[in-house]
């Protein structure tokens, strides 16, 4: 997984409970490197649910609300970091619907080596359906992303988590109202 997103993790941690909490969790997840993360490496996943599994124990919050709001941080910080990719967006729907045949193959050329997730959107009228599909288990991530991104865009409707496998590397989440 590219390092970007461990340093928009440790980030988050950073500005959720300081950078005390930042140290101590990075400490406690054991991670070979000490959790020194560069933008442009590329680490191992389990290392994002470590880091996570800590965050968990330290802070009482339970994981999947952890990844949540990462996920909703984590889309925040794309709309600064990749402001002009997001900016050709009008709204959640628009951007969500592009994110596999544009925004992936944005990241694609950004990052050769990515390995993006699957995002397909299925517009049934009164409800626009989100399918998550990854080698990783990061539902609740992508829950949070689709979440930030209706923030962003002052999407009101209602973000429902429809189900996801055991594991979270397949979701579907529903937009309706």
């Amino acid at each position: 997984m590219k390092g970007i997103i461990f340093s928009e993790l440790v980030g988050f941690l950073d500005r959720a409970g300081g950078p005390e909490l930042a140290e101590k969790v990075l400490a406690d997840a054991g991670l070979p490197h000490g959790g020194a993360y560069t933008r442009v490496g590329q680490y191992p996943w389990q290392e994002a649910v470590r880091v996570v599994e800590a965050a968990s124990r330290e802070t009482g919050a339970e994981f999947a609300d952890l990844c949540h709001q990462f996920g909703a941080y984590l889309f925040e910080r794309f709309t600064v970091l990749y402001g002009d990719i997001v900016g050709r967006y009008a709204s959640a729907e628009e951007l969500l619907s592009h994110v596999g045949d544009h925004i992936h193959e944005e990241v694609r050329i950004l990052y050769p080596d990515a390995q993006p997730p699957q995002v397909t959107v299925h517009d049934e009228g009164d409800v626009l359906r989100v399918e998550y599909a990854s080698h990783r288990p990061f539902a609740h991530i992508a829950h949070g992303l689709v979440a930030g991104a209706m923030t962003h865009f002052g999407d009101h409707r209602a973000l429902n988590w429809v189900g996801a496998n055991d594991d979270g590397s397949r979701a579907e989440f529903a937009l309706t109202g």
